[in-house]
């Protein structure tokens, strides 16, 4: 799946739908009056909306209000493109090190380190020698391989590595984020689960362990056991 691909297409189907987008705008806080979530505060005025998704990946728990229910933080993966005349590949290669997915253009995608270094989005020479040789060690011929791309990517990581989703106590304010390593795998049920509880007020499926209230659950917890 080209994940790049993917998000354009979700853009322009998201526009032909009539969804408004505030390009630029960065999200402040949430707009809260009493329990509820009245929509968002944005940098320079405020939108209004009966549910209030948060799904802002690594950035979730920077806007005002959200820590507590998502206290994510970026986890960054520098990635290689690879081009090789003489490979071809048509499934994903994984190893303990590395993965290898090709893309349609030809292209051979090998990542991704794991690295809590803030928002940090740089490519480092030790980040990428990691990944060629993880790589060269699993496909050996990609020792001649072109190097076509670099870059790196933020991930949002929950304190137990599973995605934050569902409603929290503040009504009209519903989490999707959290999801690591594995966001643009888990994009459809994601959806499929947000929109079920928008618009029925249930899932089909049990997704309690995801609750975004669960953190404060350990919080409590954490503080019942503490030494006095």
């Amino acid at each position: 799946m080209d994940n790049r691909a993917l998000t354009a297409a979700i853009l322009e189907a998201s526009q032909r739908s009539g969804a408004e987008i505030f390009s630029g705008n960065g999200v402040k806080a949430i707009w809260r009056e009493g329990n509820r979530c009245a929509g968002l505060v944005l940098q320079n005025e405020k939108v209004e909306a009966k549910w209030t998704v948060i799904a802002a990946g690594c950035f979730s728990a920077t806007i005002d209000g959200i820590a507590q229910y998502a206290p994510v933080r970026p986890a960054k993966g520098q990635m290689v493109a690879l081009r090789a005349d003489d490979l071809k590949i048509d499934r994903v290669l994984w190893s303990e090190k590395i993965y290898l997915v090709s893309r349609n253009d030809g292209r051979i995608v090998a990542g991704a380190t794991v690295e809590h270094a803030g928002f940090d989005k740089r490519v480092t020479a030790g980040g990428i020698e990691k990944i060629l040789s993880a790589a060269i060690e699993l496909a050996p011929s990609l020792a001649s391989a072109r190097i076509e791309e670099t870059w790196a990517g933020l991930r949002p990581d929950s304190p137990d590595h599973l995605p934050i989703l569902g409603p929290t106590d503040i009504d009209g304010l519903v989490m999707a984020t959290g999801h690591f390593r594995s966001g643009i795998l888990l994009t459809p049920i994601t959806a499929r689960l947000i929109r079920e509880w928008i618009t029925e007020q249930r899932v089909n499926v049990d997704w309690d362990r995801f609750s975004p209230l669960r953190f404060q659950s350990a919080a409590t917890d954490a503080a019942r056991h503490a030494p006095a």
